[in-house]
């Protein structure tokens, strides 16, 4: 077993600390002190088309991240990336790093971004699409963009299941692939989406308190997307992940138009 640092704060759990500004299913923004939200024209229409989608499996609230919102979790995100949050043991070792290296967000590109963040009275959690733009000279952003996926798929190939301690309590988290069926699965570089689902609970009582996540990563040219959900343990179940392809699948077209 090893001992590490991981944030408490991991990237899909952030957001419920940050100001955003509201809509309702009518997709009309609450213009206020806390506007304008963050991202192009572009890449919010994008975000919106993909919030459209979702509307249509039930999720008719949403949230968009304001340019403050952005700053903020850049700035939360690298200090608890590069600083840690709480001491963690790991078992195996092998896992520790891509466990933590898995812990990252399209937004800490520090590029042209937008993120929404939207619920359901039906589903206890957040769904998440996160967009942002590479820029095609920057050979570092493009370089961490495939860094994150190889380690996906690292993480799914190689910790099925890995057990830490944090803060006195034993957790158990489990990995797997999901099944695209309509998104192109990325092999090696290029574009393409990785995925994993993935279910935390306390040791020995693995049914008790379980929070579940989905999460798929795409990359189509110079942009990439995220879509996510966590809370409830449904959101690590087949139906999520079409859920998520379709949400994906809108937002990503809608980047092309």
């Amino acid at each position: 077993m090893i001992r590490t640092r991981i944030s408490l704060l991991p990237a899909l759990l952030l957001s419920t600390a940050l100001a955003v500004t509201s809509c309702g299913s009518d997709g009309d923004a609450a213009e206020g002190e806390q506007s304008p939200r963050a991202g192009s024209d572009r890449l919010i229409a994008a975000a919106e088309a993909g919030m459209e989608r979702a509307s249509t499996f039930g999720f008719d609230s949403a949230g968009f991240y304001t340019e403050a919102a952005v700053e903020e979790f850049r700035e939360q995100m690298e200090g608890s990336l590069a600083d840690g949050e709480a001491d963690v043991e790991v078992d195996p070792a092998s896992c520790e790093a891509p466990l933590a290296a898995v812990d990252w967000a399209p937004l800490l590109l520090g590029s042209d971004a937008a993120r929404v963040d939207f619920g359901s009275e039906t589903f206890t959690g957040t769904g998440s699409i996160e967009i942002a733009e590479i820029d095609g000279d920057d050979g570092e952003a493009v370089a961490r963009v495939q860094e994150h996926m190889d380690h996906v798929r690292s993480l799914v190939e190689s910790c099925p299941q890995v057990q830490l301690t944090q803060l006195d309590a034993d957790y158990v988290l489990e990995f797997s692939d999901v099944e695209l069926e309509t998104l192109r699965p990325a092999d090696g570089d290029g574009d393409g989406t990785v995925g994993y689902a993935r279910t935390r609970s306390l040791a020995g009582s693995e049914e008790d308190g379980m929070i579940g996540a989905q999460i798929l990563f795409t990359r189509a040219g110079d942009d990439v997307v995220m879509v996510s959900f966590i809370g409830e343990p449904a959101a690590a179940q087949e139906e999520f992940t079409a859920m998520a392809e379709a949400v994906a699948a809108a937002t990503t077209e809608a980047l092309a138009d």
